[in-house]
């Protein structure tokens, strides 16, 4: 079972938006509830030189890449599950808690839900909010002797195949041992957070997030024998683009958002990041949010 920590009552948060502009009403309607409480509240500073006329004065704008310095006692992320992902990409380095307010249908990492944005705030403002740690993964791109991309993922990171509907070779070790060269559309590596996004659609198990494994899923393997395999998140995973060698093309994907084209001989390591994410966590543990939003059987 995961650790929970107490968050002190709350002085200065960021609302974090979805990036389609459809969650600006939430953004005012929390502006206007932490503002009357006394409490400091800002937005990302790209949305707040684009509507700063449509916010309170005393609403600030906050550099995302400076949030060590600016003494955050929570994020909000109104939106989805990937609005949340794009929060956490922030947060996590800094150290600062995450509490997803889900705008949109399933929510599988969200707090609460549309109607209880407020509540959320008054959880938070009298510091009966808590936060549990949710593991991250690194991922590296080495080419030859240089590491040409370096990023940390929450949820996955996947090798797929680009425009061209080829089958790659990739050739993955774990823990310095050899497992198996895949041939196949892609492969996935997720945390257990991860478990219920891109791997479940792709067959893979749903992971309880206390647990410290990874999961290495094929996308439509050649051979039916390759299974989604669970490896301990202590040992380090590489995987090498190592074919085909003719008209191809491949891309590295970190959470969703972030894009690397590889070149045929690049290595993908993965391996636990020593910051988790703090994570605001559900009331509802994975499992009842599937029986609820995918039609699971629950208790009768």
């Amino acid at each position: 079972m995961l650790p929970k920590h107490t968050i002190e009552p709350i002085s200065r948060v960021l609302l974090f938006p979805r990036g389609d502009g459809n969650a600006f009403g939430q953004v005012a309607q929390a502006c206007a509830w932490l503002l009357g409480r006394g409490l400091e509240v800002g937005v990302p500073r790209p949305l707040y030189e684009a509507h700063h006329a449509a916010l309170p004065s005393n609403c600030m704008g906050i550099e995302l890449d400076q949030l060590a310095a600016a003494d955050l006692s929570l994020i909000v992320a109104l939106g989805g599950d990937g609005t949340l992902l794009r929060a956490a990409r922030w947060a996590a380095d800094a150290s600062v808690p995450v509490m997803g307010v889900n705008l949109g249908d399933l929510g599988f990492l969200t707090a609460f839900r549309r109607d209880e944005l407020e509540e959320g705030l008054r959880q938070a403002a009298a510091g009966r909010l808590h936060w549990e740690p949710r593991l991250r993964m690194r991922v590296e791109v080495h080419r030859g002797d240089r590491v040409i991309a370096t990023e940390t993922a929450c949820n996955d990171a996947y090798v797929k195949h680009g425009d061209i509907p080829r089958l790659l070779q990739l050739a993955t070790s774990v823990g310095g041992e050899s497992m198996a060269t895949y041939r196949a559309d892609g492969l996935i590596v997720c945390t257990p957070m991860g478990s219920t996004a891109y791997n479940l659609a792709a067959g893979g198990p749903i992971v309880d997030p206390g647990t410290e494994i990874l999961t290495i899923t094929p996308l439509c393997p050649h051979s039916l024998t390759h299974r989604p395999v669970v490896v301990s998140s202590t040992d380090p995973i590489a995987i090498t683009y190592a074919g085909p060698s003719d008209i191809s093309s491949a891309f590295l994907t970190v959470d969703g958002q972030l894009i690397t084209e590889l070149k045929l001989g690049d290595v993908v390591k993965i391996d636990c990041s020593p910051k988790p994410l703090r994570l605001v966590s559900p009331a509802n543990n994975v499992f009842r949010v599937l029986v609820a939003k995918l039609g699971w059987s629950g208790p009768r």
